[in-house]
């Protein structure tokens, strides 16, 4: 009797340690899943402010908050990309880390350099690479179907991602990058945020200082897309750039109540 006590209670033990070391191993994995979709995130959303920083800059236009946003922007950049590095599973990851690595060194050698036409085209050419690798461990590492709750902070970071996307077309054709695809591009964007808008308006649980934003947003942001869209009748990069970081402010506002949310678990 004591003898099948004792197996009993070791059998116990052994599930108990098991079901431990599962939980622990998936926690584990759903971590490195978050740490690598956040830094993606974070990817692409500078690898389009770099860049409109770089030719605001080269038109010395609000030249010293161009400067910041550079150095700021490399340096998370550069952050982002080891922690995508950090996390490489499979051998086409350890890939493209690498070559996103190589891309921060590049897109730093450029910044440094007197502006010339070639400096231009590797700096659209590195946002645009860039991008595309971060968009990959995007993909790889897509999260299965959630609630409206925790979808919502992605929706909230891609519109702060499309306004960097749709002002650095901007001010990168008044720089003097005036070919069709770039035009194309941004409107594009363009509708993509409306696209993405239409989920912040239908979303109705918002406090009210939370709805003050999206009131402050629906109020500009036709005036802002007209001038995103008059691209090629005329050029207002100060009025477009402030236009920018107001839509942004508000956004930042959003995004803190959706991350609070997810996080309380509501």
């Amino acid at each position: 009797m004591k003898s099948f006590v004792r197996q009993s209670l070791c059998l116990l033990v052994i599930f108990v340690m098991l079901l431990c070391t599962h939980h622990t191993v998936f926690a584990s994995s759903n971590q490195r899943t978050e740490n690598i979709l956040k830094a993606a995130t974070g990817v692409q959303y500078v690898s389009q402010k770099v860049a409109k920083a770089y030719f605001y800059r080269y038109l010395d236009i609000r030249s010293q908050q161009a400067e910041t946003d550079l150095k700021e922007g490399l340096d998370q950049l550069k952050q982002e990309l080891l922690v995508l590095q950090e996390h490489v599973g499979t051998d086409d990851e350890k890939l493209v880390a690498s070559f996103l690595i190589d891309i921060h060194t590049k897109l730093a050698s450029t910044v440094s350099r007197s502006f010339v036409q070639e400096n231009g085209n590797f700096m659209m050419d590195f946002s645009e690479s860039l991008l595309e690798g971060a968009k990959f461990f995007a993909a790889e590492h897509k999260q299965q179907a959630q609630g409206e709750e925790e979808t919502m902070p992605a929706e909230v970071e891609r519109q702060l991602f499309l306004l960097e996307r749709i002002n650095k077309y901007y001010i990168s054709h008044k720089a003097g990058f005036r070919n069709d695809n770039n035009v194309i591009q941004l409107a594009q964007s363009v509708a993509n945020f409306e696209n993405g808008l239409d989920k912040i308006n239908g979303y109705k649980h918002y406090p009210t200082s939370a709805q003050e934003s999206v009131a402050k947003i629906n109020k500009l942001w036709p005036t802002a897309k007209e001038f995103y869209l008059g691209i090629q009748q005329g050029a207002l990069p100060v009025i477009v750039l402030a236009a920018t970081d107001k839509l942004e402010a508000e956004f930042h506002v959003l995004l803190k109540h959706h991350k609070a949310m997810v996080g309380s678990g509501k």
